[in-house]
């Protein structure tokens, strides 16, 4: 070929390169993050340990988590939208942020919690005068580096600007010495006599910071997510600890029990708000900074520590062995359902109250357990076919969501062996939870995450391994609290006949004490013996009816027993007195464990609904209780008085549970179908609402944008994944970027 035509050729290639369009970036929508930093572009390359290294240190001085994805292409959609529906994904909340990067499209976007240390225009500092110039070059690395150091730097220059404006007025106050020593003296005289208020009068500036608003809000969060991560953690310690054994599980159960220390001093603060009618601002102020602390050590505490427990367990190399273990129980367990349904029946049949209502419904709920544990299995070995295959499950492998039933209502069928088994042995129920009723699990057509999960197919494995686990796990709680309801109203019914006799033998004493010369006060024995004589009266009647209810009627002997016994004190000696408290501490202290117990079951098993009043007061009761047990042998008086008040914290407890159980229900809307069969799951905290909302909020029912449901995570200190924060993405959060 001569040189003339081949540069000719030539030209032809590059007029065609030029004039042909780009390959089209790959394109990736919002997704939930499985780790801190998510590189599917592969934009960092050797520079990502020096970036993780400055998220890290940010973390570390801060509090703040500053997550990071780089993709090619935000899909089409805008920036702010895609980054604020993966943070939603990805749970991010009040101490998280997210910077996604787009290497194509050249735009990026920044989602920061609303942290009062760092302003907006620190913000857009940090996004103008750092970020946006290293993206521009393509130095990615640098951009995330120099993103969290200006974070950093932007935090500590808070504080470091208090102390320069301190510094500051010392100055000026030194300055002033002389002068003020010349008015000093007249100054106090002036301060000697009484100020009338006046309406000129100023007022005392609102502290900076946050609203009292706010942080009220942010300590029940917390609260409530901690007091969530201990009773998944304690599961799934549980676990691991039958496994491995105590040695190699030793260091997690050191964590989980300081934490478990630093949230029960948190709940005790906020039961000390509740008790304290209209403490002063700074008090208040004070008191809910000390719980949002204690509860971001516990967290920290905890998260420290979930990567390694993730280690140890291994289920993304163990999904298949632990699904079949997990299979093995639920088949158990649903074997079990028509013998808890029978002593169910049975206990409905004699006894009534509150304790009765509360598991009135728990084999409907085991059953529901059971059907999401069945789907929740289909999905790990769909998802373990797929990885060996190494290909994307396909549509027809993961469960539908509604939105897809209503357009495809036979594709869900496909798996309904293993479910029906468990869907077919459903138990007896009361209404007290109709919206969970109207909910029930009956097909298993849906089972929680939809959508591809990060980290590919065994990582969505391990998550729907881990919510088949935890699943199997209520299960066996709620069909376990039926039978112990059984023998607690057996008990109860057995200790009020004692207690009657009891209080009878009183009635005598006391009335030998008002003739005697004792040196006793006539007055309050007298009204403590009529409330006794009212008290028997009313207990009798109540224990003949049909169905009584034995655990009130002697919560309220054993009141009248207890003031009877107090109003005596000064007849008897000593060693009288103490022998008498003994036998009341026999009958106040099974009877509040018994009912710190059945709270504690209750809440575990419907965590959803159940917000941080129901808790607090739970964690108040079991403070009482602990108390009481420690006092038992050296003062049985002081214990009688600790196990009274357990008992009583924790009905109150489990009466707000239930009415915040009632409020989700309730919030259930009348139109969902009746095989809507995410509730349970919802309910029981196995999954976790989606883009948009979820299926609810705190306060009740939401309707979901966008159909997005995800596995709740659920390991060791909450969550698998680490990505778990308060507050849910996108919530109060603020956003900047742009093109670079």
């Amino acid at each position: 070929m001569t040189p003339t035509p081949r540069r000719a050729i030539l030209a032809l290639v590059a007029m065609v390169a030029v004039l042909l369009p780009p390959a089209p970036a790959l394109a990736d929508q919002p997704q939930r993050l499985a780790t801190q930093v998510v590189d599917p572009a592969g934009a960092l390359g050797s520079g990502r340990a020096d970036a993780e290294a400055a998220l890290a240190r940010l973390q570390s001085d801060t509090g703040i988590q500053l997550f990071v994805v780089f993709v090619e292409s935000f899909d089409g959609t805008p920036a702010q939208e895609w980054t604020d529906e993966t943070a939603t994904l990805s749970d991010l909340g009040d101490r998280d942020a997210l910077l996604a990067v787009a290497t194509v499209d050249r735009s990026y976007q920044v989602s920061f919690p609303a942290d009062a240390r760092i302003t907006d225009a620190e913000l857009d500092e940090v996004a103008a005068q750092r970020i946006e110039p290293r993206l521009g070059s393509g130095d990615w690395a640098g951009a995330v580096i120099a993103a969290a150091d200006g974070y950093r730097e932007a935090a500590a220059s808070s504080g470091s600007s208090t102390l320069i404006w301190v510094l500051v007025i010392f100055v000026v106050v030194i300055a002033g010495a002389i002068a003020w020593v010349v008015i000093r003296r007249r100054r106090a005289a002036v301060a000697d006599r009484p100020q009338a208020t006046t309406p000129d009068r100023p007022q005392a500036t609102t502290p900076a910071g946050p609203t009292v608003e706010d942080l009220t809000g942010r300590a029940n969060a917390l609260l409530v997510e901690l007091d969530d991560d201990l009773r998944t953690s304690e599961r799934e310690l549980a676990m691991a600890t039958g496994q491995y054994g105590a040695e190699a599980t030793e260091r997690f159960r050191a964590a989980l029990e300081a934490s478990r220390q630093d949230v029960a001093e948190a709940f005790r603060l906020r039961m000390t708000l509740d008790e304290t009618p209209g403490p002063d601002l700074v008090t208040l102020r004070r008191t809910l900074n000390e719980i949002i602390r204690r509860c971001m050590e516990a967290d920290a505490r905890l998260d420290a520590e979930s990567e390694a427990f993730d280690e140890l367990r291994d289920l993304e190399g163990r999904a298949a062995e632990v699904a079949a273990e997990v299979d093995r129980r639920r088949a158990e367990v649903a074997a079990a359902l028509p013998a808890a349904a029978t002593a169910l029946q049975d206990l409905s049949s004699r006894y009534a109250g509150p304790a009765v209502t509360a598991v009135s419904l728990n084999v409907d709920q085991a059953t529901e357990r059971l059907s999401f544990a069945a789907t929740a299995l289909s999905r790990v070995h769909a998802a373990l076919e797929a990885a060996l295959e190494q290909r994307p499950a396909a549509p027809e492998d993961l469960p539908a969501t509604p939105e897809d039933r209503s357009t495809a209502p036979d594709a869900a069928t496909t798996r309904a062996g293993a479910e029906a088994e468990a869907g077919a042995e459903a138990g007896a129920g009361a209404g007290a939870e109709a919206g969970a009723t109207r909910a029930g699990i009956t097909t298993a057509k849906a089972a929680g995450a939809t959508g591809e999960v990060p980290g590919g197919d065994r990582a969505e494995a391990a998550l729907a391994v881990r919510a088949a686990e935890q699943a199997v796990d209520q299960a066996e709680q709620l069909l376990a609290a039926v039978h112990q309801a059984v023998t607690d109203h057996d008990a109860a019914r057995r200790s009020a006949d004692a207690l009657i006799m009891e209080v009878e033998a009183e009635l005598a004493t006391g009335r030998a004490a008002l003739t005697s010369p004792a040196n006793i006060e006539a007055g309050a024995l007298t009204t403590a013996m009529s409330t006794a004589e009212q008290t028997l009266a009313e207990t009798r009647a109540a224990l003949a009816g049909a169905t009584p209810d034995p655990i009130a009627v002697s919560a309220r002997l054993q009141a009248a027993d207890a003031a009877l016994d107090k109003a005596l004190a000064d007849a008897r000696d000593s060693a009288e007195r103490s022998a008498r408290a003994r036998s009341l501490l026999a009958q106040a202290l099974p009877a509040a464990r018994a009912e710190v117990a059945a709270a504690n079951s209750y809440i575990t098993t419907r965590r959803g609904a159940v917000d941080a009043g129901a808790r607090s007061t739970l964690a108040e009761a079991e403070r009482h209780l602990a108390l009481a047990e420690s006092l038992a042998a050296g003062d049985p008086v002081a214990a009688v008085t600790e196990a009274q008040r357990a008992q009583s914290l924790a009905a109150t407890s489990s009466r707000i549970a239930r009415n915040d159980v009632l409020r989700f229900s309730d919030g259930y809307p009348a139109e969902a179908p009746a095989e809507d069969d995410l509730f349970g799951a919802f309910l029981g905290g196995l999954l976790s609402g989606g883009s948009g909302g979820g299926y609810r909020s705190r306060s009740g029912y939401r309707s979901r944008s966008s159909g997005r449901s995800s596995w709740s995570g659920g390991g060791f200190g909450g969550s698998g994944s680490r990505s778990r924060r308060t507050g849910g993405g996108g919530g109060g959060r603020r956003g900047g970027g742009g093109r670079f």
